[in-house]
């Protein structure tokens, strides 16, 4: 795929410029944006809101992934323009465009992150000329002057974009790479001062190690920590202290040992130091916690924080490895500013801009800039430049303008207990204006499964079908994640039998407080949440009058064959226990739809992309193919271009038509 620079200033200005709408009022102090925002949130509850078209909601955020430059000067991210994807860079004090480079297609973009304050780094997909395989390459592109370069060696691997280090202030980068197809990956040093020259020499750092398929740097860009995995799911940790000391083996295990070491999932390495930060339980606990964890004699240290009811899984830190905020999970997503300093600039910014939440997306080293994001369950997001100093708010862009909030639904956290007891957290979205009670009900399962969840955060999907009349229940079934190990191993063995009896007891929850009206109740969901809505359909009409399903698993022994990397995560034990649990009579044939679909006898649509690289096309054409053997009408809708998700929103806005189509037939709001 060719990588493009665009010729002329003018060019750029006339395709993006439009693209972004500014505030009247361009900045703003922090008290004055409070008013604006308010106003633009506030709306009537107990009208019906106006229909918002299914374009609205099918076009896709034209600010995708943006990042401060680490000095604050610049911000980036990614919009499309007639099918192209542009990375763009804006000015953080004008807000005007400041370039903008071309990439291609959507499905040929996998991200792309700061290399100092003047350079990108942009990691691209590509294929080969057979359209066999496709494989990562890395892009450095120098901001401004139209200098870019690939970062490959003459021979590689298909991984070229892994990156272990970036130079803080941009000058180098060093990638791991293997050279050939199958080869131990080494550490490879790209220089990109002088990109105008041409593409930088990889210039060896680390030499391959048998085994390590992994490297890690600390900040210093010194080789620290490698990753081995071989046969038979062995696993291993090689470490060192400095450059002058000799990697050591410190850690073994197996991934489905019972007892496995339990730190791998380690961020923040040193200079001059032994200690990282790890995501573990802390003794005697079920929750997950950021805890101190010493490499050099294989001990957890101290807890740095830690939820009374949530896993923490995400750590931000400053560029001397200080922890400056933590995020975890539980019934609603939480970040924890630890720093006191930009706690106080967030308390700050949830006054000026009420009634969603405000997200810090980038701080700029000195701190002089933050780009802040205000986002909620019921509000698409504006992107804000934050200047403390002068106090300083300005509004960049809404990230869809045609999708106002004051016609959204806010989603309601809450719990009920599943048949056997366990207690189950929900979102809840009622339509606005038709009341609380009798109301027509699609049941919303999240894809996955395991280790998955769903968030209050804002969902086309969710707020389309709440426009139309519909209540939405959205389970966090168990084996989701967020909720600790136990939770998630309840899943064990469960799908499709005690996974699929929390979404029905979620309906029966409902019915039993008069919110749904028992004869009106949908179930709609992709992958995971495609099985799971098809096989609803199957197991109990009585439930359900008609269910939607796209991109879902239809065979599951067939699932796993394909990738038995799926729905799987490292080091989670083996993946046939994950589904078998510790059953001995349970037969998989049981729960596939395609097995079972002479049972079905409720109105199904069966929707599908043909380029679906997670669940393979294959997976839609065996269910038509056993539906029509045993004489089973489907609805039935596929998309040449699209893969387990839409990259063109023509195609999106046609999938949310079908679904309102057939909805209207099966489950009509009115």
């Amino acid at each position: 795929m060719r990588v493009v620079k665009l010729a002329a200033a003018l060019s750029l200005a006339a395709g993006l410029i439009p693209l972004v709408a500014h505030s009247p009022a361009a900045a703003q102090s922090v008290e004055a944006q409070s008013v604006e925002a308010q106003t633009a949130i506030s709306g009537d509850t107990s009208t019906i809101p106006p229909i918002i078209p299914t374009g609205a909601f099918a076009a896709q955020s034209q600010l995708r992934g943006a990042r401060l430059s680490p000095d604050g000067s610049h911000f980036a991210f990614t919009t499309v323009v007639s099918e192209d994807l542009f990375v763009t860079v804006f000015d953080a004090e004008t807000l005007e465009l400041a370039d903008a480079v071309k990439v291609g297609e959507q499905d040929d973009f996998n991200w792309f992150r700061w290399a100092g304050n003047d350079r990108l780094l942009i990691s691209m997909l590509m294929e080969d000329r057979r359209e066999t395989y496709r494989y990562s390459r890395l892009l450095a592109v120098e901001v401004g002057s139209g200098n870019l370069a690939p970062l490959i060696l003459r021979r590689m691997s298909f991984n070229g974009d892994n990156i272990v280090h970036i130079d803080p202030d941009g000058n180098f980068v060093l990638v791991s790479m293997g050279q050939g197809i199958g080869a131990y990956p080494g550490v490879y040093r790209f220089d990109l001062d002088n990109l105008a020259a041409g593409p930088p020499e990889g210039v060896l750092v680390q030499r391959p190690v048998t085994g390590l398929v992994d490297w890690f740097a600390d900040e210093k860009g010194v080789m620290r920590l490698g990753y081995g995995r071989q046969r038979g799911g062995r696993r291993h940790l090689e470490y060192r202290s400095s450059a002058a000391d000799d990697f050591r083996t410190i850690a073994r295990t197996r991934v489905d040992d019972e007892d496995a070491f339990e730190y791998w999932n380690w961020t923040g390495l040193r200079s001059g130091r032994d200690s990282a930060f790890v995501f573990a339980k802390p003794e005697g606990s079920d929750r997950q916690a950021l805890m101190e964890f010493d490499f050099a004699t294989g001990q957890p240290g101290a807890v740095v924080f830690e939820s009374a009811d949530a896993d923490v899984d995400s750590v931000s830190l400053d560029r001397d490895g200080v922890p400056l905020a933590v995020g975890y999970a539980g019934d609603n997503f939480r970040r924890e500013w630890i720093d006191p300093e930009i706690r106080e600039w967030k308390r700050q910014l949830a006054v000026a801009l009420p009634g969603s939440r405000v997200t810090i997306l980038g701080i700029s080293d000195d701190r002089s800039r933050l780009l802040v994001l205000q986002s909620g369950s019921a509000d698409p997001g504006a992107l804000y430049v934050f200047t403390p100093e002068a106090r300083n708010l300005a509004l960049f862009a809404e990230y869809r303008p045609q999708v106002r909030a004051q016609n959204l639904s806010e989603p309601r956290s809450f719990r009920y207990e599943a048949r056997d007891g366990t207690s189950i957290q929900a979102y809840l979205t009622l339509p606005r204006g038709r009341g609380e009670s009798g109301l027509p009900l699609i049941v919303n399962p999240h894809g996955g499964p395991y280790g998955v969840r769903d968030w209050d955060e804002y969902d086309d999907m969710v707020q389309l079908l709440a426009n139309r009349g519909y209540a939405v229940v959205q389970p966090n079934f168990r084996g989701s994640g967020g909720f600790g190990e136990n939770f998630e191993l309840l899943g064990n063995g469960q799908i499709g039998r005690a996974m699929q009896d929390d979404l029905d007891d979620v309906v029966a929850h409902l019915v039993a407080r008069g919110t749904v009206d028992p004869e009106r109740v949908c179930i709609l969901g992709a992958s995971y949440g495609g099985f799971a809505a098809l096989w609803g359909a199957i197991r109990n009409p009585e439930i359900y009058r008609c269910a939607v399903s796209f991109a879902g698993v239809t065979h599951f022994e067939r699932q796993l064959h394909y990738n038995q990397d799926f729905l799987f995560g490292r080091n989670r034990g083996r993946w046939w226990d994950r589904v078998d649990g510790d059953q001995t009579d349970f037969d998989l044939d049981d729960v596939s739809p395609a097995v079972q679909v002479g049972r079905l006898t409720r109105p199904v649509l069966l929707v599908h992309g043909e380029e679906d690289e997670v669940v393979p096309y294959s997976q839609y054409e065996l269910m038509v193919s056993r539906a029509e053997r045993d004489g089973i009408e489907l609805e039935t809708l596929s998309f040449e271009n699209a893969g387990h998700g839409f990259d063109k929103p023509e195609d999106e806005q046609a999938y949310y038509d079908a679904i309102l189509d057939f909805l209207g037939r099966h489950n009509p709001a009115d």
